[in-house]
């Protein structure tokens, strides 16, 4: 209330204020005392599942992981839940569970994709960026156009789903990322050395002594410059020190093996 010429005249916007607030306060009671008949009315429940964003598990595999039946009510389900139960798997990455009333729902998965090959006793795992173990190859490696990366510790016994991530791993996939398309389909091998530096060999034999996953820009384009100008006689291509490039042919490989001359 306000003070005018003596009177006192109270503001009539503060009482609407109240009523409005008072309203909602009903609806909000009436929406929480009607919330549990959702679980009851027939029209909610689920008659349609749309699954998205799949591409190496199928829908069949999908709805095995779900265990969702048709019928169950949809606000009975708990995206939670499904999302524990779907992330269980190997092959996704990322889940989003989203309702579309009266009688659907709809999983859109974000996948994991093999991006190397582990040696593992006789034969290979598929293993994604993030080091995650997706299945051993039931195939001929052939079948993969997928480097083999040695130099991992693999503790037995590798599952699918169990973790082989390190700081060399998560290195080399961001020196990865500055490789284009066309050179890193000519990676045939890949090795994380002990001290931390990565040699690349490629399809036709050709060893890259790459270094530490630094500089990988200026190391990277010296790589295709090299590989662009020279033909195949390749033998060695040595990038380490990143400001310039040391090579060596088939027939100057020395004897022993030893690669000083490159350093």
């Amino acid at each position: 209330m306000d003070r005018k010429g003596g009177k006192i005249i109270p503001f009539k916007g503060r009482r609407r204020g109240l009523k409005g607030a008072r309203f909602f306060i009903y609806l909000g009671f009436l929406l929480l005392s009607l919330g549990p008949l959702l679980y009851y009315v027939p029209i909610f429940t689920l008659q349609r599942i749309e699954i998205e964003g799949n591409v190496r598990l199928t829908a069949e595999d999908v709805l095995r992981l779900t265990a969702l039946e048709p019928g169950t009510n949809l606000f009975r389900i708990k995206s939670w839940q499904l999302r524990e139960w779907l992330l269980a798997s190997p092959w996704v990455k990322e889940v989003t569970v989203r309702r579309e009333l009266p009688d659907a729902l709809v999983i859109v998965l974000e996948e994991r994709t093999p991006s190397f090959l582990v040696p593992y006793y006789t034969s290979f795992l598929q293993v994604a960026a993030d080091g995650i173990i997706l299945g051993p190859v039931s195939d001929t490696i052939e079948d993969f156009k997928l480097p083999i990366l040695t130099g991992l510790e693999i503790k037995d016994p590798a599952l699918p789903g169990q973790s082989l991530h390190c700081q060399q791993l998560a290195d080399l996939v961001a020196v990865l990322e500055y490789f284009p398309a066309d050179l890193r389909e000519m990676l045939a091998e890949i090795h994380l050395s002990g001290n931390g530096e990565l040699v690349f060999y490629t399809g036709e034999g050709v060893q890259i002594l790459f270094g530490q996953a630094e500089d990988s820009a200026q190391k990277v384009a010296l790589l295709r410059e090299t590989l662009r100008e020279l033909d195949g006689s390749l033998a060695v291509i040595n990038v380490r020190r990143g400001d310039r490039v040391h090579v060596l042919f088939k027939g100057d490989l020395p004897k022993d093996g030893a690669l000083s001359s490159l350093e």
